[in-house]
């Protein structure tokens, strides 16, 4: 398979869920609504970030709460619980999360070597 080919390929994997949530309420509903699954701690992790983000913070709060509750058993994770104390203490100021969102993609942006003023058409200017 071509270069060519892949990267097409990407950007249409990339662009495809836009069209089943066109809008982020689409998104942070379908993550806040699946079933809770044991040991997918990201689930939590990113349930919660969504729910901040559309005005939800009693949601959030219960998904951060589940994050903190895992046990941590690596590094990484004790490092995602300490994000998702400080994200837990701001879920109610919609502004102070969308900031946190939005240093935390600029920063990984960064540490990648891309662009932080890039985005995909159809996407933010922000990348978020």
């Amino acid at each position: 398979m071509s270069s060519m080919v892949m990267s097409r390929q990407a950007a249409a994997n990339v662009i495809a869920p836009r069209g089943r949530f066109p809008a982020l309420p689409d998104a942070a509903g379908y993550l806040t609504s699946r079933p809770v699954r044991r040991g997918f701690f990201w689930d939590s992790f990113d349930s919660g970030i969504a729910a901040a983000l559309v005005g939800d913070p009693d949601t959030a709060r219960d998904h951060f709460e589940r994050v903190l509750r895992e046990d941590a058993l690596a590094p990484w994770m004790a490092e995602a619980q300490e994000k998702g104390r400080e994200l837990h203490a701001i879920a109610a100021d919609q502004d102070a999360v969308t900031a946190w969102v939005t240093r935390a993609v600029d920063s990984c942006r960064s540490k990648l070597g891309l662009d932080p003023g890039f985005s995909f058409p159809g996407t933010c200017a922000n990348g978020i």
